[in-house]
């Protein structure tokens, strides 16, 4: 067993996983793997996506307006343009696929990461990902998206 601990803030342990338990991240990420398919039907027109009732109704983008056009990007390469359309969805894409890796050497390990964090820190997390669709649905407004 493998632990590591920063000031009491955060401790990451590595232990034995107990039999029956699923690789929870693997699973989650396992649409990623599934994005280059439906990148395939949108770019070979065997699939279109019609504009957004949402913006065609009020003016203004949805919370998930610019995530087809940003994973279009991303299967195209480019990175930087993708997170400029929806900075959200790649950051979800990233730490899926972060989490999903993760989960997955774990699993084949036979092991699994638990991390603790101090009550302030799970807080502090807790409020970051509740604020972070409504930032980044504000920064998809100003851009016009």
């Amino acid at each position: 067993m493998m632990d590591w601990t920063v000031d009491n803030v955060i401790s990451v342990k590595v232990k034995a996983r107990p039999l029956g338990v699923a690789p929870l991240g693997l699973i989650l990420a396992i649409p990623l793997f599934l994005l280059p398919l439906g990148g395939w039907f949108v770019d070979s027109s065997l699939l279109s996506l019609a504009e957004c009732g949402f913006k065609v109704m009020f003016d203004i983008p949805c919370m998930g307006c610019g995530s087809t056009r940003a994973t279009m990007n991303l299967l195209h390469g480019d990175w930087w343009e993708a997170f400029t359309f929806q900075p959200l969805i790649v950051s979800a894409y990233i730490g899926f696929a972060i989490w999903g890796a993760i989960s997955f050497l774990s699993y084949i390990q036979g092991k699994e990461v638990q991390i603790d964090t101090a009550p302030w820190l799970t807080w502090t997390v807790r409020i970051l990902l509740i604020a972070a669709p409504f930032a980044n649905w504000a920064y998809l407004i100003t851009r016009h998206i």
